[in-house]
């Protein structure tokens, strides 16, 4: 009997893979007991009295095509609090590394377990050693930055989207306005995107995470230093994978766990290891690197039956490094007396955290001339990363995505600076959400800030 052979349109299937030169390192900074955290208003302890998982700076290099290096650091802190405090940090290691700050990504988990990133706090308690805890955190940061640039090799880089339960919506109506809880009724966006970096002996050399989820399972109820549930995450996937994975907060503005705010470490691993269980699973599904699909014949059986194979190929090289600076409006912003007559009656502590998060924002993102967001696009042949200093809403990168189908978009919030501020959705500012009065941004700004990162990577491609 003549088997019949019949083959479709595309004969091959390849999925997004990169080739590029880049290499990874990791550095251990877990503070010294007694250093100053300063992330709750509700707090009672503001220093480390332990360290629950470690505290980390994750490095990624690349060489790109024109022999310029580019960075990615990935680092277990909350956030910058003034451009006084980013400089201070950022600049120095810019320096250190004889770059412009335009070749680094300086990207901060979002922990709220880790230090105070702030510079001003000598006179507090736990703040000198902050301080010099700092000091010590940039050394080991340029020395990843140093060794994994010194140890890149030609790697192919398998891109690809899973999902995660891990997020849900935080914005809860309560009567005629929203608090920070979880809301079941609101579905979360809950796309993860992962790289697995391989050399050419098909050797994982790295892992990259993009999840939007705030890190806040561990709260005022805890004093030990911790990633949260990026920790566990990490731990769970290098067991399986001997390569350090580079944890990405993407657009989490509107996005926490369920189950947070509590002082139980044991939950913060749990959470952990709900978003490290998904992303194997993401890694499971890769084909081996630099491999794809190709359509090899027909059989005969119960039905007409089609078989595929793997072959070898040659990804593509190809990378361009942008920013762009964003006009976006600004709404009506109260001063800090006004600010401290509308807050006279909370919690003291509280409302003095709030003030000095206040002043601080507005140190160096607003000008006489206007008020711009800076937005760093890196498109890697197949994948697009688009970083900028803010939190935005997950309607960010939703749209993004949707955009882009036949890429994988990484978006990344709290990466350099300034602009440390909310990007929330037009809707929020008129159910007086947290983000919204303590954002300098308009109501507008979420939407401006997609059409012109969508039309900047549309050039691009």
């Amino acid at each position: 009997m003549v088997q019949r052979q019949i083959f479709p349109e595309e004969p091959t299937w390849t999925p997004k893979v990169t080739r590029m030169r880049a290499g990874c390192a990791r550095r251990i900074i877990d503070p010294p007991i007694g250093t100053r955290t300063e992330n709750w208003g509700a707090s009672k302890v503001h220093v480390t009295t332990g360290v629950h998982n470690h505290i980390t700076a994750t490095a990624m290099a690349i060489l790109s095509e024109n022999g310029e290096s580019h960075f990615i650091v990935s680092i277990d802190w909350g956030w910058w609090q003034g451009i006084k405090d980013d400089l201070l940090i950022r600049g120095v290691i810019i320096q250190e590394l004889g770059i412009n700050e335009n070749q680094l990504l300086l990207h901060l988990t979002h922990t709220h377990a880790g230090p105070t990133t702030s510079s001003d706090v000598a006179e507090l308690e736990g703040g000198q050693s902050a301080i010099e805890y700092h000091g010590v955190a940039i050394k080991a940061i340029v020395s990843a930055c140093r060794q994994a640039l010194a140890e890149s090799v030609l790697v192919d880089v398998t891109w690809g989207y899973g999902k995660c339960a891990l997020a849900v919506n935080r914005d809860l109506p309560c009567g005629s306005e929203d608090i920070v809880a979880f809301n079941p009724n609101q579905p979360a966006d809950d796309t993860l995107a992962v790289a697995r970096i391989s050399d050419l002996n098909s050797k994982t050399i790295g892992i990259i995470i993009n999840y939007a989820c705030h890190p806040t399972t561990l709260a005022w109820d805890n004093s030990l230093a911790s990633p949260d549930f990026v920790g566990a995450a990490r731990d769970l996937i290098e067991s399986k994978h001997d390569a350090p994975v580079l944890f990405l907060q993407g657009a989490s503005g509107d996005l926490a766990p369920r189950d947070g705010f509590t002082g139980d470490t044991r939950v913060a691993d749990k959470n952990g290891r709900v978003l490290g269980f998904a992303t194997l699973s993401v890694i499971e599904n890769m084909l081996p690197p630099s491999t794809r699909l190709k359509f090899l014949k027909t059989v005969e059986s119960g039905a007409l039956l089609g078989e595929w194979g793997e072959e070898k190929f040659i990804p593509e090289t190809k990378d361009s490094f942008q920013r762009i600076d964003l006009a976006v409006p600004l709404k009506v912003i109260p001063s800090i007396e006004e600010l401290e007559e509308l807050w006279k009656n909370v919690d003291p502590n509280a409302r003095s955290v709030r003030i000095k998060r206040a002043k601080k924002l507005r140190e160096g993102y607003l000008r006489e001339a206007g008020t711009t967001h800076p937005v760093w696009i890196w498109r890697f042949d197949e994948a697009v990363f688009v970083a900028h200093p803010g939190e935005a809403y997950s309607k960010f990168q939703i749209e993004l995505r949707s955009r882009f189908p036949d890429r994988v978009v990484f978006v990344l919030n709290c990466t350099n600076g300034p602009g440390y501020v909310y990007v929330p959705t037009a809707e929020s500012y008129d159910r007086g959400r947290y983000q919204v009065w303590q954002t300098l941004l308009g109501p507008g700004a979420l939407d401006e800030l997609i059409e012109r990162v969508g039309e900047a990577i549309e050039s691009l491609l």
